[in-house]
């Protein structure tokens, strides 16, 4: 599996409340099983390019909490993935929004603002 880093300008850093969320992320036994599930619900099967998308959602949010807002961590995921097209790339694997998509498959809360219903547009 892909390594990756975050870096600490990406958003704020609570790192006091770190392990607080890998205890949530653990209570929520969440695994590739119920996610696969879910994906294949919504016409979707999940590759190792989904994965590492999904990985970097979930190690994000035990690094650094849920964002105030999306744009901040889609700025991250463009940075992290812009060898591979950036935005372009990452909405091509999750028409529903990398952020919104991508959380709900890897079983974390999605940032405020991730949806905007009135342009019918997703992070």
């Amino acid at each position: 599996m892909t390594q990756f880093t975050i870096n600490a300008q990406d958003t704020e850093t609570s790192s006091q409340y770190a392990g607080d969320r890998a205890i949530e992320l653990g209570d929520q036994h969440w695994n590739r099983d119920k996610s696969e599930e879910l994906a294949q619900s919504e016409g979707m099967s999940l590759t190792e390019k989904h994965w590492a998308v999904i990985v970097y959602l979930r190690k994000h949010y035990l690094d650094y909490g849920l964002p105030r807002n999306a744009r901040t961590l889609s700025k991250s995921l463009n940075r992290q993935f812009s060898a591979l097209g950036g935005s372009k790339y990452l909405h091509g694997l999750f028409p529903g929004g990398p952020i919104t998509q991508g959380s709900r498959l890897g079983n974390l809360r999605t940032p405020s603002n991730a949806t905007d219903i009135s342009f019918g547009s997703s992070y």
